[in-house]
């Protein structure tokens, strides 16, 4: 049988059809919504993002794993070792030289950049900046094409053997299908907004096993202040449930990390997990510098195009992985293998300056992939390295090397991401342990204290007042405080005589600095208002002089503000009728005028009030 074919004509009329319908059935479900109460829309709302992250996070892993089946492990024969691993199996995969490993990172990050600035150059990196971006600039507005174009370059760069994590990616993924999804319904920005970090709180909380961690870290990784945007914590919370619900469908539950047996000696400890923050404080600000001289310093200035740099990327990783193949990937089986004490802890101290550059020369170089888990890695191994250690030096005080593995998870990234609390709560989950708590703590206050300054989130705000998504409306919050009569400055006021000629108007006006005047007349009372705007359409008439009177260019309609009114009705009244000042009057004799107000007026008061 013959396939049957429409002409061009009605295929294109067919096409428009499809999408007039489509539009016509997001326009229904949008105003449907729109009548909900918005504390239940995005509840609501927050549930199908999450259903959506948790899917996204399911074919992600999936994609992944099938391109390191494809690519690293048939033909290097590396693989992470797993929980409980013999130490020949530990020292054979650690042991590990293979060719391939200057080969494939490179043919990997070269596919991932083509792919990348071809498409979707926003997709290169890590992709919580992008989210954190998307927030505070974009008013969480995201291209359709990014969360595809994400995974795919995530999965080839960290496939063919990059030193990136999963959580950039996948928020990035996360909030793609967040902003995609409020769009279709043409929510508000502020709802998109939230509706972005759900995403990304969703995606992160299934991949890493931790929903309640990921649900604080999307409202907290915004700003370095320890604040969080409290207005998205609740949808972050039944995002990350369901998105976690649904990968748990497909993928078993449970820990990403099984520590044994975790103990913590109060307050023999204290002293050395509070040194240990220290430690972790001195080794991140030299990862954020180095992570950030490498692309500034050397893959920017660098005099080929940018989808290339990738692939040299890849090369400089490669020949790292060449000497050592644990610092590929996301190291997961080895940060098990430290926390069961199978590694040496001099391997361990060189393996985070490995790790460093690893990740500086993957993701610096324009790679696609995450920066968590390259953290949690560093701070697992300093923590083993400084662990075991101090417990062959000073076995008193350091009791249980292990624990600070574990400590090192979280109080790490806590003082490099700006996320204390997230950090604690996250790798409690991810290792199905909150013995350690109180040293977790200690270590992530510490290191974020004394890395204030210092973040691998560059995207990220001081605080909620910095950030522009939130800058009106903490103007009209102030504004809406203020009063008239607070702002206005002490100034001569010109009143022009309803009477007066045009000729001795202009003259008037030309003396002086003032640009609106108001029109009384003899008994003082205000009955308009002229601009130099009005004398200029009749400037140039001749023999008006003595024919038309101040009376005849005036407003006579004027709009005037209260001395008690606030700043924002002032500023709402010069808007609604197109002007920059207005007069100002009492409310007992509103046809008296007192003064005058301007935009100008307005704007310097608010910055002297909010100290800018």
């Amino acid at each position: 049988m013959k396939n049957v074919r429409l002409n061009p004509i009605k295929e294109l009329a067919f096409i428009r059809w499809g999408k007039e319908h489509i539009a016509w059935a997001g326009d229904k479900v949008s105003g449907a919504i729109s009548v909900w109460p918005s504390q239940f829309r995005l509840m609501f709302l927050s549930i199908v993002v999450g259903i959506i992250a948790g899917l996204g996070a399911i074919f992600f892993d999936w994609l992944l794993a099938a391109v390191l089946d494809v690519l690293i492990r048939p033909h290097t024969g590396y693989g992470e070792p797993g929980r409980g691993a013999a130490a020949a199996v530990v020292a054979a995969m650690a042991s590990i030289h293979s060719y391939w490993f200057l080969l494939i990172p490179a043919l990997g990050g070269l596919v991932s950049g083509l792919i990348v600035y071809s498409i979707a150059p926003e997709a290169e990196g890590h992709g919580t900046d992008a989210m954190i971006e998307s927030f505070h600039l974009r008013g969480g507005q995201i291209r359709k094409r990014v969360p595809l174009i994400k995974i795919l370059a995530s999965a080839l760069t960290i496939g063919s053997g990059g030193s990136a994590g999963k959580e950039g990616p996948i928020a990035q993924i996360g909030s793609g299908f967040g902003s995609i999804f409020a769009s279709a319904l043409k929510l508000k920005p502020r709802e998109r907004r939230i509706l972005v970090l759900a995403g990304a709180a969703g995606g992160i909380g299934a991949i890493f096993q931790a929903p309640l961690g990921a649900a604080l870290f999307a409202p907290e990784v915004l700003y370095r202040e320890t604040e969080f945007e409290y207005e998205a914590i609740l949808p972050c919370v039944i995002s990350s449930i369901m998105a976690y619900a649904v990968y748990t469908q497909f993928y078993k539950g449970g820990a990403l990390f099984f520590p044994g047996p975790v103990e913590f000696s109060l307050p023999t400890e204290l002293l050395p997990y509070a040194i240990f923050g220290v430690v972790c404080a001195l080794v991140g600000f030299v990862y954020v510098r180095f992570f950030y001289g490498a692309r500034d310093r050397f893959f920017k200035p660098l005099g080929i195009h940018k989808m290339f740099k990738p692939a040299l990327g890849g090369l400089m990783l490669g020949a790292i992985a060449f000497l050592s193949p644990q610092i590929t990937d996301g190291g997961y089986g080895w940060i098990q293998m430290a926390l069961e004490g199978k590694i040496f802890w001099g391997t361990m101290l060189l393996l985070v300056f490995l790790k460093i550059a690893a990740t500086s020369c993957t993701i610096s170089s324009g790679g696609s992939g995450g920066v968590f888990g390259p953290s949690v890695f560093i701070g697992a191994m300093l923590g083993g390295a400084f662990g075991f250690l101090g417990h062959k030096i000073a076995p008193g005080w350091v009791i249980h090397p292990n624990s600070f593995v574990l400590v090192g998870m979280g109080g790490f990234f806590a003082g490099v991401a700006k996320v204390p609390i997230a950090s604690i709560i996250m790798a409690c989950e991810m290792s199905a342990s909150y013995t350690l708590l109180v040293p977790l703590m200690v270590v992530s206050s510490i290191s974020y204290l004394l890395l204030r300054n210092t973040s691998l989130y560059e995207k990220q705000q001081i605080s909620r007042f910095a950030s522009p998504a939130h800058l009106t409306e903490f103007a009209r919050g102030m504004l809406e405080r203020i009063r008239v009569q607070e702002a206005v400055r002490p100034q001569p006021i010109t009143l022009i005589q309803e009477t007066l000629p045009f000729g001795e108007l202009v003259r008037t006006v030309s003396r002086s600095g003032e640009s609106h005047f108001p029109v009384v007349d003899a008994a003082g009372r205000m009955t308009g208002i002229v601009s130099i705007n009005d004398i200029r359409s009749v400037l140039f008439e001749t023999d008006v002089d003595h024919v038309i009177i101040a009376r005849d260019v005036a407003t006579l309609s004027v709009v005037s503000v209260l001395r008690d009114d606030t700043l924002q009705q002032a500023l709402d009244k010069m808007a609604a009728i197109g002007v920059d000042e207005l007069p100002v009057v009492d409310r007992e004799k509103p046809d008296t005028i007192v003064a005058m107000i301007s935009k100008r007026d307005i704007v310097n008061y608010y910055y002297a009030k909010s100290g800018g």
